[in-house]
C-alpha cells in the first residue's frame, strides 16, 4: 500500500511540474473558441537539418461574405505558438514602434495595401501607435540561452517560416459536400504564458521605472535565417506575447474584430474591382 501511495504521489509530481499541464490548458483554450489545433509538430530545420518542435499550430477560417450574403469563400489564420509558464520576474524593455517596418510587415502577410492608397491598413492591430518590447531580462540565469522567452522567440519564428508558405498545412478542414475557397492566409506568432503576475515594463530611456505589464503586448524580433535553398534572409517580426486568461479576448476582439474583419473588407473591395467578364450577347457574324 505505502508503494501505490508512493508512486501515486510521484506520478502527480511529474504532472504538476511537467510544462505539459499548461501546453494542455492552452490547447483546450484555443479549441473551447473554436480553432483546429495540431500539437507538438515536429520538422526538420532548414538550416541545421535537425528535428524541431512548436507546442500549437491552430488555424480557424473566417468566412468572407458581401453586403447581400453572396460567399467569397475564408480567411484562414495561422497561429504559431509557443506556451511558457513564467514563475521568475520578467522585465521588458518598451520603445515607440518603428511604424514604417510595422506596415511592410503588414503588407507583406496580409496583403493589405500601403496606407497612402488605403487607410484600411491602419486598423490592423499591429499598426497602433503603441510602444512594443525590444529587448528582456529574468532573475533566472545570466546566459542568454537560458532565458525562457529567447528560447520561445526561437522556437516560434523557426516555425511560422516553415510552415507559413505550405500549402499541405491544412488543419481547418472543409465538411464533405461544401466547396474549399481559402482566399488569404495569415499567419501570427504567438507566445502565450500562464499570467502577467510576473511580467514588468520599462523604457529604452533607461529612467529605471518599471510599471506591471497587465495587457497583451508585441515583441519586436529582427530575425536572420536561412531557407531550404540556403539563402540568407533578415526579417522583421512581432510576436504577440498574451497571458492565458486574455488569449479568448485577444483572439475574439484583436485577431477577429479588427485584423480579419480589415483583411476581408480589402477582399471585398478587390471582388468589387475585378474586371467583369464580358457577357455573350448571342451576336450572329453570319448576318
Amino acid at each position: 500500500m505505502a508503494e501505490k501511495i508512493k508512486s501515486k504521489t510521484a506520478v502527480e509530481e511529474i504532472i504538476e511540474k511537467s510544462g505539459n499541464s499548461f501546453h494542455s490548458r492552452v490547447v483546450n483554450k484555443l479549441r473551447d473558441e473554436g480553432w483546429s489545433v495540431l500539437v507538438s509538430p515536429h520538422y526538420n530545420d532548414n538550416f541545421t537539418d535537425k528535428p524541431r518542435e512548436i507546442d500549437i499550430i491552430a488555424e480557424k477560417k473566417f468566412n468572407v461574405t458581401e453586403v447581400f450574403g453572396e460567399w467569397l469563400g475564408t480567411v484562414n489564420v495561422l497561429l504559431f505558438i509557443e506556451c511558457k509558464y513564467v514563475n521568475n520576474e520578467t522585465v521588458f524593455w518598451f520603445e515607440k514602434k518603428d511604424i514604417a517596418r510595422a506596415t511592410e510587415r503588414i503588407m507583406h502577410n496580409t496583403g493589405l495595401d500601403d496606407p497612402r492608397r488605403n487607410t484600411g491598413i491602419q486598423k490592423h492591430h499591429h499598426y497602433a501607435d503603441v510602444p512594443i518590447a525590444k529587448l528582456f531580462a529574468s532573475d533566472k540565469g545570466r546566459s542568454e540561452d537560458n532565458e525562457v522567452i529567447n528560447k520561445a522567440i526561437n522556437q516560434v519564428l523557426n516555425a511560422t517560416v516553415y510552415y507559413r508558405n505550405r500549402g499541405d498545412l491544412k488543419l481547418a478542414t472543409t465538411e464533405r459536400g461544401y466547396i474549399e475557397r481559402v482566399i488569404k492566409r495569415v499567419s501570427y506568432p504567438l507566445i502565450v504564458v500562464n499570467s502577467f503576475d510576473s511580467f514588468h515594463a520599462t523604457e529604452m530611456n533607461g529612467s529605471g521605472e518599471a510599471k506591471p505589464i497587465t495587457e497583451a503586448f508585441p515583441l519586436e524580433v529582427n530575425y536572420a535565417y536561412t531557407d531550404k535553398d540556403r539563402n540568407g534572409h533578415n526579417e522583421y517580426f512581432l510576436i504577440d506575447v498574451v497571458s492565458l486568461d486574455k488569449l479568448p479576448e485577444f483572439l475574439t476582439s484583436t485577431i477577429e474584430k479588427l485584423d480579419v474583419a480589415t483583411i476581408s473588407e480589402k477582399l471585398r473591395c478587390d471582388k468589387r474591382t475585378q474586371p467583369q467578364p464580358q457577357r455573350n450577347r448571342g451576336f450572329d457574324s453570319s448576318m
